[in-house]
């Protein structure tokens, strides 16, 4: 599923079950954001979207060992074909610290037979190898929860 163009960069292509604008929902409604983002043990206290050009998003999530806050600005949102974000930690877990490095995320949905979307996304740049490989991580088990709330919301 992963893909490195670089060190920095991160590329990951996934087939989901699912019609582009039903993928492309997943991403831009809160309640159904709130229930998929984040690694597999990690559950939303908070979630707060608004999915326009320009608009502010924010997560805090937390597992049996820390919280985490994760905040951004839409730069694209193009119905249903492509979502483009900002995405960068906050230090400490709280969306009151100081916001770790950014980087750039950017989805795109294609429809492909039988109903499905091919989604790629590309997350770039990271500000160490360190950082794409756990995101790697991070993002593959997200993409597991969010292929069974798919799944569940047929």
């Amino acid at each position: 599923m992963a893909a490195a163009v670089d060190d920095l960069t991160l590329r990951l292509t996934r087939r989901f079950d699912a019609s582009p604008e039903r993928l492309f929902d997943a991403w831009t409604d809160q309640e159904q954001f709130a229930e998929w983002f984040g690694p597999k043990g990690v559950t939303t206290v908070y979630c707060d979207l608004d999915p326009r050009t320009g608009g502010a998003w924010r997560l805090l999530g937390r597992n049996t060992e820390r919280t985490f806050a994760v905040s951004g600005r839409y730069l694209e949102v193009k119905r249903p074909e492509r979502l483009a974000f900002t995405f960068a930690w906050h230090d400490k877990g709280n969306h009151a610290q100081p916001r770790e490095h950014e980087t750039t995320v950017t989805l795109d949905f294609r429809p492909v037979a039988g109903g499905k979307t091919e989604m790629t996304m590309v997350q770039t740049r990271f500000s160490d190898p360190t950082a794409t490989a756990n995101h790697n991580r991070g993002w593959d088990s997200s993409f597991d929860k969010l292929d069974d709330l798919l799944g569940r919301t047929a």
